[in-house]
């Protein structure tokens, strides 16, 4: 068996030491603090021990004896198939048929090598190596409890932080990290806010330029996710913003006939153009027509599973003076594990943003946010509740952060866009009914008196409402 003894700062720099030189396979057999230094001993069963090895380094003459007990010691493990420890450098143990120790090995002695043993096919070999790594996590796992035992000891109110976060589902790497930052002098009160805010800055954010500049946005994701109302969503705050002839639906979803009939209902009811394209050119084309115009095509895609999510990016050769982006829907509903499989069978798709959607179904967040902040991807819109235009936001990552902590948001900032959005578009409407208007030769002219408002809302059931 091949020891080493290593010292390091610390176990993280001293099991690399022992990967580096004995592998994976080697087990840490003690470790202690001297001097305050990490000294780890270290094992692998079987292999040349390096000349430094916590064993003797072999340097002078060894004794007749050394040579004849390793000798033994070979026969023994050999027995047990398990290979013997070498001999430091200048000896040679004995083998079983008779040969002479050499003290000082000779110059043709020293140049053969000797053959690399072969270890035995042995059911007690395989599971004496099974025991030794077995022997080295339950090693690992021992450091690093006591490891956090220690850590908790010196930063109770950290410690304290850490495991409310776990709590809430967020992973235990982040959640120490983001407990890391608080001081031991810190009341209560003070380390939630700093946490709060360390965790609401590491939230990234994806801004929507293209909704202004115009272009082409797709959206994809599983199946599922809320795609088709998301678009449904954007169009929407497009109309309101823009007015329905700035918007134009596009389905490519041929697989779901109810996706398409959803999409030309809204359409309708807001007075807005829905396209269903096949192919890939017919896209291009539209794209083509509209370029230079600030006009936005947005794009439903089919649903996909991780499994069958596309290899290659959605929108390729567009025309050169159109923008176009895809978007990566997913659901705040999905757990961790799951979501970090959607992300990266998506990743050959090259999407820009993240849409984070049915935040109100989800009951913990923790996981998901523990996922995102893992990977490089903005968010650039949020829907938390059935509303298509009081749900759905421009991400606020204070909102997002006291969804994931379990407190009161604060809707005000999250739906400030929509009344401002909503005032804006009445504004538009009612300069355009103005305009409009026919006026008799003895009424005031527009502005010397206001102008009674009558303003016609879309609403999802197909009627509308008639304000005065």
């Amino acid at each position: 068996m091949n020891v080493r003894r290593y010292r390091a700062r610390d176990m993280r720099d001293a099991m690399r030491q022992v990967r580096e030189e004995q592998g994976e396979d080697a087990v840490i057999l003690s470790s202690r603090r001297v001097d305050g230094w990490l000294e780890v001993v270290a094992a692998l069963d079987g292999g040349e021990a390096p000349a430094g090895t916590a064993e003797g380094d072999g340097r002078g003459a060894p004794r007749q004896d050394d040579a004849g007990s390793g000798a033994r010691s070979a026969r023994e493990s050999a027995r047990q198939g398990v290979r013997d420890e070498p001999a430091p450098r200048g000896e040679h143990p004995r083998a079983p048929e008779p040969a002479a120790a050499s003290a000082g090995g000779g110059s043709g002695a020293g140049s053969r090598q000797r053959p690399a043993p072969q270890w035995p096919t042995d059911p007690e070999v395989s599971a004496m190596r099974q025991e030794l790594r077995d022997l080295r996590s339950l090693l690992t796992r021992q450091y690093e409890e006591n490891e956090q035992a220690r850590w908790a000891a010196r930063h109770p109110l950290a410690a304290e932080c850490k495991a409310r976060l776990m709590d809430l589902g967020f992973r235990e790497p982040l959640a120490r990290s983001l407990a890391g930052s608080i001081l031991d002098d810190h009341t209560s009160e003070e380390a939630w806010e700093r946490l709060r805010a360390r965790l609401s800055g590491a939230i990234v954010t994806a801004r929507a330029s293209i909704l202004d500049e115009g272009g082409v946005l797709a959206l994809e994701g599983p199946t599922g996710v809320g795609k088709t109302t998301t678009i449904a969503r954007i169009a929407l705050r497009q109309i309101r913003r823009m007015g329905p002839d700035s918007v134009t639906l596009v389905t490519m979803d041929a697989q779901r006939i109810g996706a398409t009939r959803q999409l030309q209902a809204f359409g309708q009811m807001a007075g807005t153009a829905v396209r269903v394209v096949e192919t890939e050119a017919e896209l291009r084309e539209m794209a083509r027509r509209s370029a230079g115009s600030g006009h936005l095509i947005l794009v439903d895609t089919a649903g996909q599973s991780p499994r069958t999510a596309p290899r290659e990016p959605l929108l390729t050769d567009m025309p050169a003076d159109v923008r176009a982006e895809t978007w990566l829907v997913i659901a705040a509903t999905t757990q961790g594990m799951a979501l970090r499989r959607v992300l990266e069978a998506f990743a050959p798709t090259e999407p820009s943003a993240l849409v984070l959607t049915k935040l109100d179904e989800a009951e913990q967040l923790g996981e998901v946010l523990s996922v995102l902040l893992d990977q490089p991807l903005g968010v650039a819109f949020m829907s938390d509740g059935q509303r298509i235009a009081e749900d759905f936001h421009r991400v606020d990552t204070g909102h997002l952060t006291r969804l994931a902590l379990q407190e009161e948001p604060e809707h005000g900032a999250a739906d400030a866009w929509v009344d401002e959005a909503m005032q804006a578009w009445r504004r538009r409407q009612a300069t355009e009914r103005e305009a409009r208007r026919p006026r008799s030769a003895d009424e005031p002219a527009a502005g010397e008196e206001p102008a009674p408002l009558e303003m016609i809302q879309p609403v999802l059931k197909g009627h509308h409402v008639t304000q005065h």
